[in-house]
């Protein structure tokens, strides 16, 4: 499954400077390496370090100084060992930045999700849908616990899922909606992206909310090149026009339609 850090590290590319490296030593909170560390001091202070292998692989931490060859950060557990490859970008655009306009992009799209917490009775016409279950897509009837039949005769108005007269779910049939709904919060890096996203587009419709940021925070700052990869990115975003990588989830079923 692909985490937001690897979709952020990607977006980054397109929007700043990225710099990639391999550890010549490390410990818990700094990672040093002498071969391509050698800006200025302070040079990467309040930028972001991607982890690229080792023990702490796809974990993403703030920079929170840097100088004489080697990046510090909050602790990670145990200790960069040399040799692990990582990439690094300066403080411009800020990880939780980037995280946000991830979730700006996601809010373009949706996911699709499986309720089956109402069950049938053969009378009832009216279900109250579980709170945060709307936008449904379908429905199916789980019946004796191993047969799926789906139905064409159900409206959602105002939160109830309301059938058709004389097609109400029958007795202990469990009734399963399909629904669409928003991807899950990106609390870190960690989280993974949904299969369902195209992660292509995804990756470019951050570094375009990305880059409108930047051009409300720094203006036209030639020395960021904003408007140069704006352009870029805008072109590349209109060959990516699909959201979602497949259709919404559709159910196993018998084949008939009730």
């Amino acid at each position: 499954m692909t985490t937001a850090a690897e979709i952020g590290l990607r977006a980054a590319r397109l929007v700043t400077d990225v710099m990639n490296g391999t550890a010549t030593a490390g410990s818990v909170t700094s990672l040093t390496d002498t071969n391509n560390l050698i800006q200025p001091n302070a040079h990467w202070d309040r930028g972001t370090v991607f982890i690229l292998s080792g023990t702490h692989e796809g974990k993403v931490a703030a920079v929170t100084g840097y100088a004489s060859n080697r990046l510090t950060f909050s602790s990670l557990g145990s200790a960069i060992a040399a040799g692990v490859r990582y990439a690094v970008m300066r403080g411009v655009y800020p990880w939780e930045q980037i995280l946000t306009s991830m979730e700006t992009a996601l809010s373009w799209t949706h996911v699709t999700d499986v309720d089956n917490t109402l069950e049938g009775d053969g009378e009832t016409l009216e279900f109250t849908l579980p709170t945060g279950v709307y936008n449904v897509k379908g429905v199916q009837f789980l019946r004796d616990g191993k047969t799926y039949l789906a139905s064409n005769h159900w409206r959602e108005i105002n939160g109830v899922l309301r059938f058709d007269p004389y097609y109400a779910p029958a007795d202990d049939d469990v009734i399963t909606v399909i629904y669409r709904k928003a991807h899950d919060t990106l609390t870190s890096y960690s989280v993974e992206i949904n299969s369902e996203i195209n992660t292509d587009w995804l990756v470019y419709k951050t570094a375009e909310d990305l880059l409108w940021w930047a051009l409300g925070t720094y203006n036209s700052a030639q020395e960021y090149r904003i408007e140069e990869r704006m352009n870029r990115v805008m072109a590349e975003l209109k060959t990516k026009t699909a959201r979602r990588d497949g259709p919404d989830i559709v159910l196993r079923t018998a084949g008939i339609y009730i």
